[in-house]
């Protein structure tokens, strides 16, 4: 054996480790293949077509009526049907409602206080608003239009932006949107 694998040449080594390595890849893509064939049968309790035995008599299952069976299944196509009926009469009963459910106490309160929180947010927004006013007031008085407008711009950057950005959007959509007669 020693003696036939030294006649191979070196070059040739490269080509044999490759076709063994196709070999081994292909031999355990073919084991798994079969392996999970063979699971899946069992699973789903299939047998293989030569493990067949031929039987003369045999007759569909559908030939043949299970009168338990049907009655079984009738019955539970009553509950079924019933229990439909109950959903549709509730689903008419809140159509009929507005679609507004019952509220309890606790979402009341809820609903309470978010009401009263919106309000205190509006209020503290607008005298906020007021307050900035007559500030920017006052200081319009001590300032030139160039110095209160610079001094706008460097004490409050983010909103100043904010607005410009906001204006140049509006003016952009407006330009956008409009539909220019020519005479």
């Amino acid at each position: 054996m020693s003696e036939t694998l030294e006649q191979i040449p070196p070059e040739a080594w490269p080509l044999i480790e490759l076709l063994l390595n196709i070999t081994m890849v292909s031999a355990a893509i073919w084991l798994a293949v079969t392996v999970f064939i063979w699971w899946r049968r069992s699973a789903s309790n299939l047998t293989p077509v030569n493990a067949a035995q031929k039987n003369a008599n045999a007759q569909p299952d559908f030939l043949s009526v299970d009168h338990k069976a049907r009655a079984e299944a009738v019955e539970r196509g009553e509950k079924f049907d019933d229990k439909l009926e109950k959903q549709e009469r509730a689903a008419a009963k809140a159509a009929a409602r507005g679609g507004r459910t019952r509220t309890n106490l606790v979402q009341k309160l809820a609903g309470f206080i978010s009401l009263f929180m919106s309000l205190f947010a509006l209020g503290s927004m607008i005298s906020s608003a007021i307050w900035q006013v007559s500030r920017m007031g006052g200081m319009m008085k001590d300032y030139s239009t160039f110095e209160s407008l610079s001094k706008i711009i460097t004490e409050h950057p983010i909103s100043v932006s904010v607005a410009a950005l906001v204006i140049g959007v509006h003016i952009y959509q407006f330009l956008s949107n409009r539909q220019w007669k020519e005479d």
